[in-house]
């Protein structure tokens, strides 16, 4: 398995600092922000040269509201915005040399389909559209990505954070539904731990589907400050063969992570956490 950290968790902290921490520990590669314009496709080759290291995701971001990152949203125009960011996307992983951009239908902290619902009925019924609306983005945006050699990979997210797919099953079944060549299957132990019964059984069920992991301990810092069952997940990913990156997400004890990337009091946790996580994996990974 390889070994990156996601560097959305570092706010606006200098890509030279991100390499230069990943490679003091040992990492195989970074996870970057999916925020194309905020980059120098120049500096992060010239620093994976430089470090040895490679891009090996990209994280879409899709923050609620938002009328340009919703491809889920019963506005046709949104949704074409939305397309339009995930190819961009696209171009961008061309342009680093990343394999996969990671992708939520829905966006993140959108915890209802849009509009106002006076029954059971209509909430349903509108939730029902807008996985159709998902789909339709999903699969215009996969044909893209298809013919790039790209990979997108579906994230399921937990229950208070979005409602369209908070669970392995409705990943799966999404994935199914796209019917794309190009779509597949990303896992998170932090939202695995609120809605799997069993995350070790989640990542027996996606199998060969699953091309990456973000990895946070159950309260969302590091590997061995919370309940996790990492010995059980490593195991899980030795049994399906799992060939791709955990990408390390873990962040200080705030309740909102895009705060909790950019607060200053916390920074010497960067090192402490990379350092850390990195070591208890790669010793579980040793003992299965």
């Amino acid at each position: 398995m390889k070994y990156s950290i996601s560097n959305w968790i570092y706010g606006d902290e200098p890509l030279r600092k991100t390499f230069e921490r990943l490679k003091r520990y040992g990492y195989d590669g970074v996870e970057l922000m999916g925020e194309p314009r905020l980059y120098r496709v120049a500096e992060i080759r010239g620093l994976c040269r430089e470090f040895g290291l490679q891009v090996l995701s990209i994280a879409g971001m899709y923050p609620w509201p938002t009328e340009e990152r919703d491809l889920a949203n019963p506005d046709p125009e949104v949704r074409e915005r939305a397309v339009k960011y995930l190819r961009e996307c696209v171009d961008f992983a061309l342009d680093v040399g990343a394999p996969l951009i990671i992708v939520v239908p829905s966006a993140v902290a959108k915890t209802s389909p849009v509009g106002r619902f006076e029954s059971e009925e209509e909430w349903v019924a509108a939730a029902e559209r807008e996985w159709n609306y998902a789909l339709e983005s999903v699969s215009t945006a996969a044909a893209y990505a298809e013919q790039e050699g790209v990979l997108l990979a579906v994230e399921p997210i937990n229950r208070y954070e979005t409602f369209l797919i908070n669970n392995v099953d409705q990943g799966l079944r999404f994935v199914s539904e796209v019917g794309s060549r190009a779509v597949k299957l990303h896992l998170d132990t932090f939202h695995m731990n609120i809605e799997e019964r069993d995350p070790a059984e989640a990542i027996h069920k996606a199998g060969e589907l699953l091309v990456n992991v973000h990895i946070a301990d159950s309260n969302r810092q590091a590997v061995g400050y919370g309940h996790t069952d990492f010995e059980a997940i490593m195991r899980a990913l030795k049994d399906i063969d799992y060939q791709g990156a955990l990408a390390l997400e873990p962040l200080p004890p705030v309740p909102d992570p895009y705060i909790a990337a950019r607060l200053m009091r916390y920074q010497h946790l960067r090192d402490l956490y990379a350092e850390e996580c990195i070591a208890r994996l790669r010793q579980y990974e040793k003992e299965i």
